[in-house]
């Protein structure tokens, strides 16, 4: 008799730790089930043993058994106290490097700034998607306001036809009055989706052509600016070509202006429109190209109209250290930027870029009253500012010469104008100046974080600090830049400091065998 209730008083612990794994798994019926039967063989246990029970809590090894208990129980009875506040109090850590597994800082910003209700309907095959839900579920958890919900169109064709969805999978998002379809299952697209229904007016971003710039409609040439024309139209601008070979100025549906790279001069009229645009609170993006043996004046219009608003284009090209595998670091003609001065376009941007063929432009030193300068992108120590262009292109060698300056170099800067103050017109002009254009061609655009930057630039000249922020990521093949130390340090530690390891291991282990 006593043998058996000792089963049940195991019996009943048995049960009532699984009671406590049903509870903390949110098995409700479960849970009760194996409380009340775990409860009632402790009692069975206990009732039938009271004889002996007095005389085993004299033991010491019954003592030191209940204090394991006592400390056991403590312990559980933690754990459900801290599962009991994280459910109130739901969190979320992502340990991932590139904090692949939560929104992007975008995604984030865009979704804290909504003022009513959006909702995501999920259009998939049999109404159930556990890698959608995933990422609607982070959209969720970054703001109370988005809820979701998952539709069959083969059972619910009803809702289908309402919101036009013709295809599998569809999010259609809706906000307010405003609705929209993304097919594509990416934070990308459904972020961009919500700016769309978000914002109350389409900008208009307006490319110059006419001059040999890069084609908007260009996707299958690696020069061709196609990818930097769908990157803005997927944040709602309206990319159109911009001709003033015949516009007496430029249409107020321009709300920015982008100069690409002309490799063929602009007529002065051109240049003045432009001015005149930015001298009346117009915004424009000036991308240069890096001057070339035997092809001046091309960009002197141009440079001449950056110059009155306070920035100086070099007559040169940035060189920067690159490592080639068993050869170490040379100078090379992209260098890649990682310091970026303080201002609104480079706010918590920390990432690399590529600047690919790029000439220095800075702030002056004694700028006018009423403009205000900044550099955003600077290259590193080890970057020179190389003037000799005919050794450079032509002979492909270079040797630092007296007007050669070191690094840091400045290659991109904006600019901030009080027109009333400087008594230029009216309202509030901004320019940026790149010393590159293909820092954002199609070959260069999606290279590390050169979309970002080109994005948060043309945003702030938009006025739309909302989006400035790091890009929803998209999967690519993992590549890691190492800097001419970490590059170093590898080679040291896997070409030599390993081997050599090996051999003195093998050299130990050889004369303790021999000996």
């Amino acid at each position: 008799m006593r043998r058996s209730m000792a089963w049940a008083g195991l019996i009943g612990l048995v049960f009532l730790f699984f009671a406590l794994v049903a509870y903390l798994t949110g098995a409700r019926l479960f849970f009760l089930l194996n409380l009340l039967l775990g409860v009632l063989a402790i009692v069975l246990w206990t009732t039938s043993s009271r004889e002996t029970f007095g005389a085993l809590m004299g033991h010491r090894a019954t003592r030191y058994g209940a204090n394991a208990v006592v400390y056991s129980m403590g312990f559980i009875a933690l754990l459900v106290a801290i599962n009991y506040i994280l459910a109130l109090h739901h969190r979320r850590f992502d340990l991932t490097a590139e904090r692949v597994f939560s929104l992007s800082p975008q995604s984030a910003k865009v979704v804290r700034t909504l003022k009513q209700p959006l909702k995501l309907y999920g259009f998939v095959q049999g109404g159930s998607d556990p890698q959608a839900e995933a990422l609607y579920e982070s959209y969720t958890y970054a703001s109370p306001k988005i809820t979701f919900q998952f539709i069959d169109p083969e059972k619910n064709p009803e809702i289908a036809t309402r919101y036009n969805v013709t295809r599998m999978p569809t999010t259609h998002i809706q906000y307010g009055d405003q609705g929209t379809n993304v097919s594509a299952m990416t934070e990308q697209a459904i972020t961009n989706g919500i700016i769309k229904v978000t914002s109350t007016s389409t900008k208009g971003a307006c490319f110059l052509q006419g001059h040999g710039e890069p084609s908007i409609d260009d996707l299958a040439n690696a020069g061709g600016f196609g990818r930097a024309a769908q990157a803005l139209a997927g944040e709602n601008y309206d990319v159109k070509p911009l001709t003033l070979m015949t516009a007496p100025k430029v249409p107020s549906s321009c709300v920015v202006v982008i100069v690409a790279g002309p490799v063929k001069p602009l007529f002065p009229a051109e240049v003045d429109a432009i001015d005149n645009y930015l001298k009346n609170g117009g915004r424009a993006l000036v991308m240069l190209r890096p001057p070339q043996p035997g092809q001046p004046g091309e960009e002197t219009s141009l440079i001449n109209m950056v110059s009155q608003w306070g920035l100086t284009v070099g007559d040169d090209i940035v060189l920067d250290q690159e490592l080639h595998l068993f050869a170490g670091p040379t100078l090379g003609l992209s260098p890649i930027v990682e310091l970026y001065p303080p201002h609104p376009i480079t706010a918590s941007f920390n990432k690399r870029t590529l600047w690919p063929m790029v000439r220095s432009v800075e702030p002056v030193k004694e700028i006018k009253p009423g403009l205000q300068a900044w550099p955003l992108a600077q290259t590193g120590d080890t970057s020179i500012a190389a003037t000799n262009l005919e050794a450079i292109f032509k002979e492909q060698k270079f040797k630092a010469g007296p007007n050669d300056r070191k690094g840091p170099i400045t290659v991109a800067d904006a600019v901030d104008a009080n027109n009333k103050k400087l008594k230029w017109g009216a309202g509030e002009g901004r320019l940026v100046v790149y010393g590159d254009t293909d820092f954002a061609d199609n070959q260069n655009l999606s290279q590390v974080f050169n979309q970002d930057f080109f994005l948060n630039t043309v945003d702030w000249l938009a006025g739309e600090t909302a989006t400035i922020a790091i890009r929803p990521r998209t999967l690519r093949a993992s590549r890691v830049s190492l800097t001419v130390n970490q590059f170093n340090n590898v080679f040291v530690a896997s070409v030599l400091l390993l081997p050599e390891l090996l051999l003195i291991l093998g050299i130990v282990v050889w004369w303790e065998r021999r000996n």
